[in-house]
């Protein structure tokens, strides 16, 4: 029986052609427009959850008659923190000895081995997470089942390990970002399945070099990979996250094409939206100082879009402006890029989303997904978060946390079909 009631359970609306498309090579690439009847047809009707545990290269639980993976949480994330899975595994104590009977996971659950996590429905499973055993615990309650509790984070995890210096050949950060990643450590986590590819976009500071040009790369100074590249990604207004074991390096935002469309008849079974003007601005500016000519440098940006479905959100913040000081601005196109950066975080605190849906593998963050919780709340949120929650009881549930740079225009307020021109 499907796990949530509250749920629609037969959409009228036949089937699409094709189905769902499956996770493309390249992340978010040509995967977009999907919907609720296509997730109910291809998880045939969301009846019996399931989950696929594989460690180290395998299937946890083939060869172990007792023990037995319950509790799974996977927290996503295209933010620069890390993306983090846990799971326990039960039945694997012995009350009367008095010992782990860890022998029959031994192979299995250790530090470093490689874990993969695939849930779905009713045999119909896709990968939510992969990354590296980064922990294991092992806890005794009396009053509660004894469980070895496993977690797992992706490659970050790694990459946050160590802090040298190094001079690279690279003349701009997307080559550095590359060069780093082709290094023998990442490698070595291709052949584990750690890794399982590497996207990095060139940044705007890649220009062809110049006959009789000097050399001039870039140095890592005491830090770590990770550092390096959020360094990098903080710069440009860049992305820089791990999808299922892909490594990802972008601008921010840059697939605008909604994922999919979710709404309060089809698949969400809570939600809160939030419009707000706090820290909102109409224009910032980043100013620096070029060292060499002491001439100042500038860039200029005003916001444009849709405060407030009735109109008066934008005059409480015309003529508001801030300014940044940045002196690691050193040219034109640096303060451009940063002004970017700036006024994409800006833009991005106006709009919330925090909601729970049914368990639906294909929500990742990183895209954009369509809400439609009825006028003036409907928009497309760009998710930053998603947790797939599958506790032992099976109700398999997701949640998005999302974000939005505008109010989507033509609301109640803005028809004028609210009295006194109530809005957001």
């Amino acid at each position: 029986m499907p796990i949530m009631p509250s749920v629609p359970s037969i959409p009228s609306a036949p089937a699409t052609p094709g189905g769902i498309p499956g996770a493309s090579s390249q992340p978010g690439a040509g995967v977009s427009g999907l919907t609720y009847r296509g997730f109910y047809d291809k998880y045939r009707e969301f009846e019996n959850a399931e989950a696929t545990i594989e460690l180290n290269g395998k299937v946890f639980g083939q060869k172990q008659k007792e023990a037995f993976v319950a509790d799974i949480s996977v927290d996503l994330s295209c933010g620069f923190e890390a993306s983090i899975a846990r799971f326990r595994i039960y039945n694997a104590y012995d009350r009367m000895n008095m010992n782990y009977t860890f022998e029959s996971v031994k192979n299995q659950a250790i530090l470093g081995v490689s874990v993969k996590i695939l849930l779905g429905w009713s045999g119909a499973l896709e990968p939510v997470f992969t990354g590296f055993v980064a922990s294991v615990d092992f806890a005794f309650d009396p009053d509660e089942p004894p469980y070895i509790e496993i977690t797992g984070m992706d490659a970050k995890g790694v990459m946050m390990a160590s802090a040298y210096a190094a001079q690279l050949t690279a003349r701009s950060y997307g080559a550095a970002v590359r060069e780093i990643l082709q290094r023998v450590a990442y490698e070595k986590m291709k052949v584990a399945e750690i890794i399982g590819g590497l996207y990095v976009s060139d940044t705007p500071d890649s220009k062809p070099a110049r006959a009789g040009a000097s050399a001039e790369t870039i140095e890592m100074v005491s830090e770590s990979d990770y550092e390096f590249i959020v360094k990098a990604a903080k710069k440009f207004n860049y992305e820089f996250f791990v999808d299922r074991g892909a490594v990802v390096f972008r601008k921010a935002r840059s697939i605008a094409t909604p994922l999919a469309t979710l709404s309060a008849q089809d698949g969400m079974i809570s939600w809160h939206v939030n419009y707000s003007l706090t820290g909102m601005v109409e224009k910032i500016e980043v100013r620096s100082m070029n060292p060499g000519t002491g001439k100042i440098i500038s860039a200029k940006g005003t916001y444009k879009e849709t405060l407030s479905t009735a109109g008066k959100a934008k005059a409480l913040v015309r003529g508001s402006r801030r300014v940044y000081i940045d002196p690691t601005v050193f040219s034109q196109e640096q303060a451009t890029a940063r002004l970017d950066s700036l006024m994409t975080q800006m833009s991005y605190r106006l709009g919330s989303l925090e909601c729970e849906c049914i368990g639906i593998p294909d929500l990742v963050p990183g895209r954009f997904v369509q809400v439609n919780v009825g006028s003036p709340g409907d928009n497309a949120f760009y998710i930053t978060n998603v947790v797939h929650n599958f506790p032992s009881t099976g109700e398999y549930h997701t949640k998005l946390v999302g974000e939005a740079s505008s109010v989507k225009a033509g609301g109640l307020a803005a028809a004028g079909a609210l009295p006194g021109g109530i809005g957001i």
